[in-house]
């Protein structure tokens, strides 16, 4: 069964099982989106669970080997030129996993090539070091930062960087026929889930969530503050 279909099924069930109703497929689409982005945002790391003395969540990227593998379909590499000052970022951009430019260089009459990493630093540090004799970014020890919703890289002659990252997934979504008066699943012009069938369970959970309408008004609140507190 699809993966798209099989979440519907299951949360479907769960309603039914506690007389909650029926789950429409247009209000499914929307739970189901929003599942997906907060899949994303749980395995990269919530920053509700963030404190002074403690900048990591239970569940973040490449902490574990179990967040790694659920992470592991949306980890791609693509190599950005550059447009005007600096670099555009990927249109499914999500977060980074890892980042460099390759530098050429000739050594003894023979062309090396290497990936190098970035020292990402705030506008104050690139004012500072691009004023320093000590320490200013060169070649082989570039820097980056953010302006004008691009990456900026100094020394300015990089004009190409390489960027791994974590994409956004793709929006999931469950196309229907109306037959008899029945919403009968159609898989053409249905997108399916992208995580792994491990996690087609907790999709199923949190739509339920969203969708219960046996759910009373109070504890619909009482759950949205829970969630605004620890974040999941």
């Amino acid at each position: 069964m699809d993966s798209v279909q099989l979440v519907y099924s299951w949360a479907y069930q769960l309603l039914n099982k506690e007389q909650s109703g029926e789950l429409t497929p247009d209000n499914f689409n929307v739970a189901i989106n929003i599942v997906n982005i907060e899949m994303a945002k749980l395995k990269l790391g919530i920053p509700e669970e963030y404190t002074v003395d403690k900048r990591e969540a239970r569940q973040e990227f490449q902490t574990t080997q179990n967040n790694s593998d659920a992470l592991r379909k949306f980890i791609v590499s693509k190599t950005i030129t550059k447009n005007g000052d600096g670099f555009d970022f990927p249109t499914d951009f999500a977060a980074f996993a890892e980042d460099g430019y390759l530098y050429v260089e000739q050594v003894d009459g023979k062309t090396y090539a290497s990936t190098q990493p970035m020292d990402f630093v705030t506008a104050a540090e690139r004012g500072i070091r691009l004023n320093s004799y000590l320490t200013p970014p060169t070649l082989q020890y570039p820097i980056a930062c953010y302006e004008n919703n691009q990456i900026i890289v100094d020394p300015s002659t990089i004009n190409a960087i390489k960027l791994v990252y974590v994409r956004y997934p793709k929006t999931p979504f469950r196309n229907y026929s109306v037959v008899n008066d029945f919403n009968v699943y159609n898989p053409v012009g249905s997108t399916q889930i992208e995580w792994d069938a491990l996690l087609l369970p907790d999709f199923a959970i949190r739509v339920v969530k969203y969708l219960g309408i046996s759910i009373r008004e109070e504890q619909m609140v009482q759950f949205a503050e829970q969630r605004q507190m620890i974040g999941q």
